[in-house]
């Protein structure tokens, strides 16, 4: 893959996005993780001063990734905001019985949605997406929580080409080293949860899209399992509302 391209590519379509609105910025969660990591390095070469980043942690963040998004707005000097939403996040959780750690990962997702989207009115900026295509593909994201953006400047790139394309941007390494995780409770792991690790989950993805059958009949088979159930199960979160025709 040629990089420079992709990152002239990229910077284009992020200034013509913000072009195409009458607003004056963007505006993104910046996590600790690679993804939201590199899409704040491309807003940052496309806009300049344009881009405003929220850190929005919880009881059960990683303190770690805290610290690293800190030194990634300082480093390219961001305009930033920390809001802790530990508070925000319990009273949700006083009201709702029975809360497992999949319903509190999805609760802190989508409060961190709605800040996004809150700040993006009150600085009248985009809010933009850090999903990558393998996540997106196996609809592995919480829909109106990280799955919700105004565009997205990495969603045609697999897991395994954000590593590159981080070290082709001099990320600092801690992040391309960082085990990915959407740190939505205390422990979690992608590739634990997924079973599989990017690099076998992004050959897959890659076979199941060019229906390349010499190598769909090598990978294991509870990995395509893996691959197929979440894609049928998660299908709805990458489609319109559903709706039925009242025309006769």
């Amino acid at each position: 893959m040629d990089f420079a391209f992709l990152e002239k590519k990229l910077c284009k379509f992020i200034q013509d996005e913000l072009e195409n609105t009458c607003l004056k910025g963007v505006v993104l969660g910046l996590s600790g993780g690679i993804d939201s990591a590199l899409v704040a390095t491309l807003c940052k070469k496309a806009l300049g001063e344009k881009v405003f980043v929220l850190l929005m942690p919880s009881q059960f963040s990683n303190k770690a990734n805290l610290k690293d998004a800190l030194k990634l707005c300082e480093d390219l000097k961001l305009e930033h905001k920390i809001i802790n939403i530990e508070n925000i996040l319990k009273v949700f959780l006083q009201n709702i019985e029975n809360p497992n750690k999949i319903r509190i990962g999805n609760l802190s997702a989508r409060i961190r949605m709605s800040l996004l989207y809150d700040y993006s009115a009150f600085k009248n900026a985009l809010v933009v997406g850090t999903s990558n295509k393998s996540e997106l593909m196996l609809g592995y994201g919480t829909i109106y929580g990280d799955l919700a953006c105004a565009f997205n400047p990495i969603a045609r790139l697999y897991k395994s080409e954000i590593f590159k394309f981080a070290k082709f941007l001099g990320l600092d390494e801690v992040f391309i080293k960082k085990a990915p995780s959407a740190d939505l409770y205390e422990g979690q792991s992608d590739e634990g949860e997924l079973g599989f690790s990017y690099e076998q989950i992004d050959e897959a993805l890659k076979a199941l899209e060019a229906n390349d059958k010499s190598i769909l009949t090598r990978l294991d088979p509870k990995l395509l399992e893996m691959i197929e159930k979440r894609k049928r199960q998660n299908a709805f979160k990458l489609e319109l509302p559903r709706f039925i025709s009242l025309d006769e």
